[in-house]
């Protein structure tokens, strides 16, 4: 985020390809796809001038995830999409991520709030010291087996 730039520059700065013909944005596109944005997210802001710093975290968040989108991508990777948020901006979040997986597309989640990675997965890879320590379909994963692989701890060992 660039935080003294508007909601719009911040949303449509990665997508600048898609929004040009040649060395020109069509401003029109634009300000359609951020409108667009802005009422799928429901990003609370007075205008899309709105200078990005004067939104709340969670409304700030919210742009950073609408930026990612606008290059319209396969695969979305989302770090720490709710950390620093309100409640009600984490469940508009999760509410997003969950329609955006209904609709195809494939979502990298990476989190360090364990009820965030048990409630939003579908399958879980667990690293400790830069390795892959575990991974689990998110009905066979509970708090217990992934805080033992993320010190290290093989799962099967527990079991013995």
């Amino acid at each position: 985020m660039v935080l003294g730039l508007s909601v719009k520059e911040n949303m449509s700065i990665c997508a600048l390809e898609q929004l040009s013909k040649g060395m020109q944005i069509q401003h029109s596109e634009e300000v359609v796809a951020v409108e667009d944005f802005i009422k799928l997210f429901n990003i609370k802001t007075p205008t899309r001038d709105q200078i990005i710093g004067n939104l709340s975290g969670g409304n700030q968040q919210k742009v950073a995830i609408a930026k990612g989108l606008m290059t319209k991508p396969k695969v979305l990777i989302l770090d720490e999409p709710t950390r620093g948020v309100d409640v009600g901006a984490k469940k508009e979040i999760y509410q997003l991520i969950n329609k955006f997986k209904a609709d195809g597309m494939s979502i990298i989640l990476v989190s360090s709030e364990m009820p965030e990675v048990l409630g939003m997965s579908d399958r879980i890879l667990v690293m400790h010291e830069g390795h892959i320590s575990g991974e689990f379909m998110a009905q066979d994963a509970d708090q217990e087996k992934l805080l033992a692989c993320a010190v290290g701890k093989n799962v099967s060992e527990e079991a013995a």
